[in-house]
């Protein structure tokens, strides 16, 4: 996240640009100052030198209190330089240290020996640690302002940047037929407007075809229920078999769940849950029965153990084909892990739990088990538990799953603003 700031993106190009500039400005101004000296003193002294080896008499004025910068080594007089500079090579040296004073030293080879003479530039180095301090200080001072004055450019090259963010989060999801592109025109922020009002284009496009299928879908579906339902009870009406009693049951359960599924992801297609009838309010508890009921036979064939403590009432203002739906989801599953087993649905406190003592789920599955088209089974959709979550999200309902393979399965689906007694869930 820091790294992929603009703003300190910017901060630190500015940075960066003010340290090198003004190092290199400043090492440019030194290097300046240190050739012209080495040129001007090394030329002066040089010059010096070669007047009085030719002249040694003009060495006496050096003695002169206006000259007192001046010091010449010649024959005994070169024992008082220090052994360092004796050691020297003939040449021109400037900077030199001697008794911490600095000198230009000029050194010659003459058939006597080495000649030494040395200008005193300690003034002169002085004012280069002086401008040296000065340079430093300076460009502390620079970065400063360059951290401040980049810090609010930021501000006013990311403006544009924070009213595109501004205008994207007050688009509501159902907004649809927005176009922004228009009002950041003449900027390169239009560009990311420009795609972005593309994307949308093409988005409630899909949002578009997306509503047409569900609403198509449920209607062509309901009416061949409908008629199947109508057909179910003349024949109710006319059996005499036990077994031809059973398969219509079954039949009219199974389209019972199909009208279910319907108005369920018709209702989950549809911003703010419009387009469903809520009904009467759902007693949590006599569903609860009714759903165990449907799956009798299945119960039966797996030799499974069902223990159902639902005994005080809950209400919840929710449709009861929605209610139906996750309670069919669940346990349906608990049923198809749990063959030879026991589950356990206990609604309490406004929590509803069902547990089984099936497979189990290993460990590096268990967060996946709500993704769309993720499943274990080789039959499976992945569909089940995905549109239970999904149902979850919308009523603001909390489900958690807890499974350990081996031993099990609990789900936990927990109503909120309830208290377990003749109260309901909006």
């Amino acid at each position: 996240m820091y790294r992929n700031s603009l703003k300190r993106r910017i901060i630190f190009t500015t940075v960066i640009i003010v340290t090198v500039v003004s190092t290199l400005f400043a090492g440019c101004l030194l290097l300046i100052k240190q050739r012209l000296e080495e040129t001007t003193f090394g030329r002066l002294v040089h010059e010096h030198l070669e007047i009085l080896i030719n002249e040694p008499a003009s060495a006496e004025i050096l003695s002169h209190a206006l000259f007192n910068e001046w010091r010449f080594y010649r024959g005994e007089g070169v024992a008082r330089l220090p052994e360092s500079i004796r050691q020297l090579p003939p040449g021109s040296y400037h900077s030199i240290n001697i008794d911490d004073r600095f000198y230009h030293l000029q050194i010659e080879q003459i058939p006597e020996g080495k000649v030494y003479l040395s200008y005193d530039v300690t003034e002169w180095e002085q004012q280069e640690h002086a401008l040296l301090a000065t340079l430093f200080y300076g460009l502390v001072v620079v970065l400063i302002v360059a951290v401040l004055m980049a810090n609010r450019s930021s501000r006013i090259i990311l403006s544009p940047v924070k009213a595109l963010t501004a205008r994207l989060t007050n688009i509501e999801p159902g907004d649809r037929g927005v176009r922004i592109a228009g009002e950041f025109r003449g900027s390169e922020i239009g560009q990311i407007a420009s795609a972005f009002d593309n994307y949308s284009a093409r988005l409630d496009q899909f949002v578009e075809r997306e509503r047409s299928f569900t609403a198509s879908a449920s209607h062509e579906l309901r009416t061949p229920l409908s008629v199947m339902l109508g057909a179910v009870d003349v024949l109710d009406a006319n059996v005499d078999s036990p077994v031809a009693e059973r398969a219509l049951g079954r039949i009219r359960r199974a389209c019972g769940e199909m009208q279910a599924f319907i108005e369920a992801t018709l209702f989950l297609s549809r911003e703010g849950g419009s387009g469903i009838n809520r009904g009467e309010p759902v007693n949590l508890p006599d569903l609860l029965e009714e759903v165990v009921d449907d799956y009798r036979d299945r119960i039966a064939a797996a030799a499974i153990e069902v223990q159902v403590e639902a005994s005080s009432p809950m209400l919840l203002d929710v449709p009861a084909s929605i209610v139906k739906i996750t309670l069919n989801n669940i346990l349906l599953n608990a049923i198809e892990h749990s063959e030879g087993g026991r589950i356990r649905v206990a609604l309490k406190d406004s929590r509803l739990t069902i547990a089984d003592t099936g497979a189990g789920i290993p460990g590096d599955q268990l967060p996946h088990v709500f993704d769309r088209s993720y499943t274990t089974k080789p039959s499976g959709t992945g569909m089940g538990l995905n549109l239970v979550k999904r149902i979850c999200d919308r009523f603001n309902w909390r489900i958690e799953i807890d499974s350990e393979p081996g031993r099990g399965t609990t789900v936990v689906v927990i109503f909120p603003d309830n208290d377990g007694t003749d109260s309901s869930v909006a």
